[in-house]
């Protein structure tokens, strides 16, 4: 008898190239590099959404967590960080029940998550610009 192994589900990569190739459809001739001006961008603003999301989880202020989720939800899918765009929709989804009993547990997969995306978007800018 053959044992079928059961397979975890797929995870989407930390960062989607599709998104980044996208991107660069947008470029116009003789601007800044796109990618490298977005990513910067996200870069330096992800952080104090990150901060707000793990500040929101601490108070348990579940309408705080679903907003800074969303926004960063957003974000993320803008520039290919798919994993932390689908692990903010988590968030936000716990935010908008209000069944925070989770959240800590998340934000701190969130934080690890976007590190891994910082890495590979850093990555992504350097060999486009």
């Amino acid at each position: 008898m053959v044992k079928k192994m059961s397979r975890a589900p797929q995870m989407p990569p930390t960062l989607d190239l599709d998104a980044l190739a996208s991107l660069r459809e947008l470029q116009e001739t003789g601007e800044p590099d796109i990618v490298v001006e977005i990513g910067g961008l996200f870069l330096e603003h992800a952080p104090q959404k990150l901060a707000a999301i793990r500040e929101a989880a601490e108070r348990e202020d579940a309408r705080g967590l679903q907003m800074a989720a969303h926004s960063l939800k957003s974000s993320s899918a803008y520039v290919g960080a798919i994993r932390l765009s689908a692990l903010c929709k988590e968030l936000e989804e716990l935010g908008r029940s209000g069944s925070l009993e989770e959240a800590a547990e998340k934000v701190r997969d969130l934080t690890a998550e976007f590190l891994r995306a910082k890495a590979a978007l850093k990555a992504a800018m350097q060999r486009s610009g």
